[in-house]
């Protein structure tokens, strides 16, 4: 007697079954990050890190195969913090951060307050350089400052000493999708 037809080996068959698609979901939707997930091609990679982020940007299909992936997932609040973090420790002669500068994210608005900035001069050259960055096209290397900047972020507002020095402007890619956008 063929061993599929008999009772025993239905049920043996419909259990083994049920096993694997249960599996199958199991990993697809609950274990995304399990190893066994990519035997399936249900691997989703978290990128949580500025770095990861950029990584990405420079090679993204170099940066699927590197990890697996059948998905990305972006925590862009955490990447856009590290970002925020990094302006702040570095001075930067593209933006002219000082040590005095101030630098702090709302959502994906950028801020970025400067008391040493005081006159209109002075202010007009820092608002000239921060539309520069925010809008001109970068060399297209992914790790450059304005190349992430623009990626992370679609406003960049700056505020001067004086209540009169603020402006705000849009980056290069505002309008378009991102990861990150």
């Amino acid at each position: 007697m063929n061993p599929l037809l008999s009772r025993t080996g239905k049920y043996i068959a419909v259990l083994v079954f049920i096993t694997l698609t249960a599996t199958y979901f199991y990993f697809r939707f609950i274990g995304w990050s399990h190893p066994f997930a990519k035997l399936i091609g249900a691997y989703r990679y978290h990128v949580v890190t500025l770095g990861d982020y950029v990584r990405y940007k420079r090679d993204p299909n170099r940066f699927y195969d590197e990890h697996s992936a059948a998905g990305l997932t972006f925590d862009c609040h955490r990447i856009r913090d590290e970002f925020v973090k990094l302006s702040q420790s570095i001075t930067s002669p593209e933006l002219s951060i000082s040590t005095e500068t101030t630098v702090l994210r709302e959502g994906s608005t950028l801020h970025l307050g400067d008391p040493s900035v005081s006159g209109s001069e002075a202010f007009a050259a820092w608002k000239s350089q921060v539309i520069n960055l925010a809008t001109i096209q970068h060399p297209n290397e992914a790790g450059h400052y304005g190349t992430v900047l623009q990626a992370l972020f679609t406003f960049i507002r700056i505020h001067g000493r004086n209540a009169d020095e603020e402006f705000s402007v849009d980056t290069k890619r505002a309008s378009k999708f991102d990861a990150c956008g």
